[in-house]
């Protein structure tokens, strides 16, 4: 994925909400499909007490139109330089949508299962409602987390006229003998110290889950602790959140631990 050059210094970060949007489109015709092509109308169609039927009817409305919102901003960001003529205008968008609602659409859903086992019906098409419902709040919290990495970079604190902090390198190296670093020196061994147990985390997550096409995703993250340690991890970032895009309910929280690392 090619990110517009202005936007090339979080360039990690912009692509991951992007190929968030492009997940969130992916669920449009499986909402349209449950309602439609499923049994929910022999769900909500019989009910009488019309607040129990709202309460159910709102995890297909809330559900729907949050993608299609959500699909439609973050998939733009690259390209609609009206909409997003800066940085500040990408995190700004996003004030008081459906981002800013994730507690009450978890109270939403929460509901909607307190009155569907008040009607006492079962339903295949409200149980994956229920599923994918879940996975845009899970993916609704990664963009929140991201938006908040995105006004802690420096670009966003220069649109702003936030100061700047120069930059210091945090890496920590041991088994220096005598010398606080060593250039050029014979006889001397260096440790970079990584966050092992992240990539592991990862790596058995993946392991773990139903992804059909494991293999590449588990090698693109081994090549990420390799570049951790060498300081260069953006090439191997890069590749793993392209193979991610598809797989963000699995790997979605462990995004702003890599995005920190960047």
């Amino acid at each position: 994925m090619k990110i517009r050059s202005d936007f090339e210094e979080v360039s990690g970060l912009i692509g991951r909400l992007i190929s968030i949007g492009e997940e969130f489109r992916g669920k449009d015709n499986w909402w349209s499909h449950l309602k439609h092509k499923e049994d929910w109308g022999e769900l909500v169609w019989p009910i009488k007490d019309h607040r129990v039927k709202s309460k159910i009817e709102r995890v297909y409305s809330d559900g729907r139109d949050m993608e299609l919102f959500l699909s439609e901003e973050l998939e733009s960001i690259n390209f609609d330089i009206t909409k997003y003529p800066t940085l500040t205008a990408v995190v700004e968008r996003f004030d008081g949508t459906w981002i800013d609602e994730i507690e009450a659409l978890e109270q939403t859903l929460n509901e909607a299962n307190e009155a569907k086992d008040q009607n006492d019906q079962s339903s295949w098409a409200f149980d994956q409602m229920v599923v994918t419902f879940k996975e845009q709040i899970a993916l609704a919290k990664v963009v929140r987390q991201t938006l908040n990495l995105l006004k802690s970079t420096n670009l966003y604190k220069l649109e702003n006229g936030i100061p700047v902090e120069k930059e210091i390198s945090t890496l920590h190296i041991s088994n220096v003998s005598n010398s606080n670093i060593s250039v050029q020196s014979e006889n001397v061994s260096q440790q970079v110290h990584v966050n092992d147990a992240l990539f592991d985390d990862i790596i058995k997550a993946i392991k773990s889950s139903e992804i059909d096409n494991k293999e590449p995703l588990v090698t693109a993250a081994e090549e990420m602790r390799e570049g951790a340690k060498s300081g260069s991890i953006l090439t191997a970032y890069q590749k793993f959140m392209g193979l991610a895009a598809d797989h963000l309910t699995v790997l979605g929280p462990f995004l702003p631990a890599l995005a920190a690392l960047l």
